[in-house]
């Protein structure tokens, strides 16, 4: 009797070793599978997610890895003789969304639009106050037709001209095509020469931006990030221009200080 019962619990006990045998065989195919699948990565990226594409990503970095050709003394001696394109992207807005593709876009009404924040208001302000410290002269201030670039502009400037070369074709994840498009309409506002001993300031957006610098910073561009971001071109005239600086929005302030 004794014999039977070692021998029956040696049986529940093999069988309890099997199956936790097969748990751990179980979980460690499923850690193996796991660790085969490409994990999706938190991003910190100024591109928001629907608009997150090879190409756009790639302009972002180029945005990351542009360095200044002329320190901050040289700069704002330079932006004080004039003779400069100074791009500036709107100041921040409210949830980014791809309004330029909705069928309620109505460039007439504001509420059919993304608008500038609370925050983006002060920015734009600021933008505008830092250029007037500086002692940077302003000459034709030309923006998009959307609500959130004239406002910018407004705000900063306190006047501005509208031209629909700055504005938004109907795409979110834009064609080769659609860049060159892009690329045709702003180089010419690019390139042009403004009026002796000022600046040309023009207020537009990321896509039209990366687009007109496509050909000039390979291969894909500059992604202007953050909202509010400038750079500053030389224009060459007949298309051409060369990129001299980026300046982020509080930076026009410390610029005052040379």
């Amino acid at each position: 009797m004794l014999k039977k019962a070692t021998c029956f619990a040696a049986l529940l006990l093999m069988a309890a070793c099997s199956s936790g045998s097969s748990s751990n065989d179980a979980s460690k195919d499923q850690s193996s599978e796991s660790a085969g699948q490409e994990q999706p990565v938190a991003s910190n990226s100024d591109v928001e997610d629907y608009e997150q594409n090879e190409t756009t990503l790639s302009g972002e970095q180029n945005n990351n890895d542009f360095v200044n050709k002329l320190d901050n003394e040289d700069l704002v001696a330079a932006l004080r003789e004039g003779g400069h394109v100074i791009y500036i992207r709107h100041a921040k807005t409210n949830k980014d969304w791809g309004d330029q593709i909705s069928p309620e876009l109505d460039l007439e009404d504001c509420n059919t639009q993304r608008q500038l924040s609370d925050e983006g208001k002060v920015d734009a302000k600021e933008i505008g106050e830092g250029i007037k410290a500086a002692g940077i002269p302003v000459g034709n201030v030309i923006s998009s037709e959307y609500c959130r670039a004239y406002n910018t502009a407004e705000l900063a400037f306190g006047t501005f001209q509208k031209d629909s070369n700055l504005n938004f074709l109907p795409c979110v994840e834009c064609t080769p095509e659609d860049y060159e498009t892009y690329a045709e309409r702003l180089s010419p506002l690019m390139s042009a020469q403004p009026e002796d001993g000022k600046n040309t300031f023009l207020v537009g957006h990321d896509d039209p931006f990366q687009g007109v610098t496509m050909p000039i910073v390979p291969s894909n561009g500059i992604y202007p990030a953050p909202m509010g971001v400038a750079y500053v071109a030389k224009p060459l005239r007949d298309g051409k221009f060369n990129l001299v600086a980026k300046i982020l929005p509080k930076q026009w302030q410390e610029l005052a200080e040379f």
